[in-house]
């Protein structure tokens, strides 16, 4: 799970957003149907939300990042609206890249990838790796031999 702490005058991009959490994920799931996405689903896993879904039999999962906004007065508050922007906004990017790709290669760093303790995106199996990538070593590209790393 990937958490975020940002100060409210940070500049953070969505800070000021009036769209709901739940409004983004609803023009998320447009999103991917216009490009015939299907099985959407989103639930709630280890305190963040999770979206999945299948384009041509291929598994896909998004983590939202959990957010908290504070002021240098106030306690942190969960701001997932912000997430759901965040979010929304770069798979609205992603999917212009599909337009000129494929909606594959587009949204690689989504694929779904079964390890012994859950389901990771190909982007965090391939972060895990970042050490050998460096030092132009083979990577390992077994889900199940990888270790989940937490953000």
């Amino acid at each position: 799970m990937k958490e975020i702490h940002l100060k409210l005058d940070s500049g953070f991009p969505y800070m000021d957003t009036d769209v709901s959490f739940e409004q983004s994920i609803e023009d998320i799931k447009k999103l991917l149907k216009k490009f015939k996405c299907d099985e959407i689903l989103t639930y709630e896993k280890d305190k963040t939300v999770r979206m999945m879904f299948k384009k041509d039999g291929v598994p896909y999962v998004i983590d939202f990042p959990v957010i908290y906004i504070y002021g240098s007065r106030t306690q942190p508050r969960l701001a997932m609206e912000v997430s759901g922007r965040v979010i929304y906004n770069e798979i609205k990017s992603s999917l212009v890249i599909a337009e000129i790709k494929s909606f594959m290669q587009a949204m690689l760093s989504y694929i779904a990838q079964p390890t012994p303790d859950g389901i990771i995106s190909l982007g965090e199996l391939v972060e895990s790796q970042k050490d050998k990538i460096i030092k132009g070593q083979l990577i390992e590209l077994d889900p199940s031999k990888i270790k989940r790393i937490i953000g």
